[in-house]
């Protein structure tokens, strides 16, 4: 991975009601200097997404009030939020779950605990693609 190309115009979110979790991967992510929103539940993350459309949406499944899987959903129908990449980080990683989210429109799965290298790569292969 190349770590000196500018990422600094996009804006990921990141989606976890852990504070820790949330801490953690803004610290993974902070080598690409992509912009940093934070969502403590779905219905907050859909809120920002709404307004502010990040280029990347990092959610966790396992949330109050919505969970990853129906933020997900509302996500995907959206016609205007649809092509939002949204990556499932989560430490639900069975087979289902994994599947689950790819069918309803997860542009990637990163298992928890997460791997700097996995998380920065996945990352930035869908900042690329914009």
């Amino acid at each position: 991975m190349d770590n000196r190309k500018d990422y600094s115009k996009y804006t990921v979110l990141i989606v976890d009601d852990i504070p820790v979790n949330i801490i953690l991967l803004k610290t993974m992510l902070a080598r690409t200097n992509v912009k940093i929103l934070t969502a403590v539940n779905g219905q907050e993350a859909l809120d920002i997404v709404r307004q502010l459309r990040p280029q990347v949406v990092l959610l966790d499944i396992q949330m109050p009030i919505l969970n990853g899987l129906e933020v997900l959903k509302e996500i995907k129908a959206d016609p205007n939020l649809k092509d939002i990449a949204v990556i499932m980080v989560s430490a639900y990683t069975s087979s289902e779950d994994i599947e689950q989210s790819m069918n309803l429109g997860a542009s990637g799965f990163i298992k928890k605990p997460v791997i700097m290298d996995i998380l920065l790569s996945t990352v930035t292969a869908e900042l690329d693609k914009i």
